[in-house]
């Protein structure tokens, strides 16, 4: 079998709604863990879950960064879309990833001397149907056309 593609996270698409603020951020993670109150044990198939998407970035006041919008959207359910590869049109090769997250959580302002300032947030993506057949994972959905 031949290497599978790599991905280099390098000119990415990460959208929150339609706008794309990928320039305003250095990570994009989404990590599934298990639902609240819920554990999964030795015996047992997953049986629930639910995505968080962390992000990092850096600090502006600027009206339309990523930073002011976390602040001026908290406590909204928004679209996100996160294409790896950098692609406007999702493929069966470069996928892009789609959900609903919630702003519930305000990025902090961490100032320190000659440094550019960042920020880290973790949020919780909407859980919906759990459905493999049409890549729809808890809520995050594998979108290839």
């Amino acid at each position: 079998m031949a290497a599978s593609t790599r991905i280099t996270a390098r000119n990415i698409v990460f959208k929150i709604g339609t706008t794309d603020y990928a320039c305003d951020a250095n990570m994009v993670e989404l990590t599934l863990g298990d639902a609240p109150g819920d554990v999964q044990t030795f015996c047992e198939n997953r049986v629930g879950g639910e995505w968080t998407l962390t992000l990092e970035g850096i600090t502006s006041g600027d009206a339309t960064s990523l930073y002011r919008v976390l602040w001026n959207n908290f406590g909204t359910d928004v679209a996100f879309v996160i294409a790896p590869n950098g692609n406007a049109t999702a493929s069966s090769n470069e996928p892009h990833y789609e959900g609903t997250v919630r702003f519930n959580q305000l990025p902090p302002l961490s100032l320190t001397s000659n440094e550019v300032a960042k920020f880290s947030v973790e949020l919780p993506v909407k859980v919906t149907d759990h459905d493999p057949a049409n890549d729809i994972y808890y809520g995050v959905e594998i979108v290839t056309a």
